[in-house]
């Protein structure tokens, strides 16, 4: 009998979800209307894991609703409503929680997703798990499937160093590039970057069936080129184009770091194979 730890996070998801019939990746997208799909998503912070005793109610509140917002963000899709279940042990100070949840409503008034309910439950650590509810124009949802050999490879900003530096808790959700780049209608893939470079660029791999090159050098790094590949929590959006592609100004361009190629899943750094070695839960 197989046990999550010799699994890993990444094979235990492709197996349980292997029968499920909704599309997507970062979010699940649904048929909503003649107009618009419906967008679904989840996600867990959980204290200890994602923060510790130390980080702020503020940074929490912005961290657990700010990684739904980006996962919207790599479809191209727009937030509409949230809920958040609440998991706290009964000696946790209620002022936390209601700087939390005022910090939801700060994100609120900023990005137009409103929290509308959730629950309350007793565990032994502090937990919240943001359920997200959304949209997007019927059919265009962006994926992790359609990257083609000669495509580009881009990102929408600077990696690496955001557990060091703290963006892991201040980080802007790209919903502005990804609403861009899908209205666009020249991207071919996109996701965010959440597990570090090198191994969220091999989940449009293999979902593509394709490899890619990386040129090191090309790489916006927030520290060393190391950490900018595997470090995570960057949060910043990762798509491929066709090499004629243009994309909308949003204040900044977005960078380009490689190209895709035809060799299946192989993923090469300045011409050498990539080590797979990033985070990965259960397996850490």
């Amino acid at each position: 009998m197989k046990t999550l730890q010799q699994m890993g996070e990444h094979a235990a998801i492709a197996a349980l979800t292997a029968n499920l019939k909704a599309v997507g990746d970062d979010c699940a997208v649904l048929p909503m209307n003649e107009t618009h799909d419906m967008v679904l998503t989840s996600d867990p912070l959980i204290e200890n894991v994602h923060f510790t005793s130390e980080t702020t109610p503020e940074q929490i509140g912005h961290k657990a609703i700010c990684r739904v917002l980006s996962d919207f963000a790599a479809m191209g899709a727009e937030p509409q409503y949230l809920l958040v279940n609440v998991v706290a042990p009964p000696e946790q100070n209620f002022q936390t929680l209601e700087k939390i949840y005022a910090e939801f409503s700060n994100l609120w008034k900023k990005y137009g997703a409103e929290v509308v309910g959730g629950d309350l439950a007793q565990g032994p650590v502090l937990e919240l798990h943001v359920f997200g509810v959304g949209r997007v124009p019927k059919g265009t949802a962006l994926l992790r499937s359609g990257a083609q050999p000669g495509d580009l490879i881009y990102v929408t900003g600077p990696l690496g160093g955001a557990q060091q530096s703290g963006k892991q808790f201040t980080f802007e959700p790209r919903l502005d590039w990804g609403n861009a780049l899908r209205e666009s209608g020249v991207v071919t893939s996109m996701m965010d970057i959440s597990d570090g470079l090198a191994t969220d660029l091999r989940h449009i791999l293999k979902a593509s069936g394709v490899g890619a090159e990386l040129d090191g050098s090309l790489i916006p790094c927030n520290g060393t080129l190391e950490q900018a590949l595997y470090d995570g929590e960057d949060f910043e959006l990762l798509f491929t184009a066709p090499p004629v592609a243009t994309f909308p100004s949003l204040g900044t361009d977005c960078i380009c770091i490689g190209r895709v190629t035809g060799d299946a899943e192989r993923l090469l750094l300045d011409g050498a194979p990539l080590a797979a070695k990033a985070f990965e839960h259960f397996k850490s």
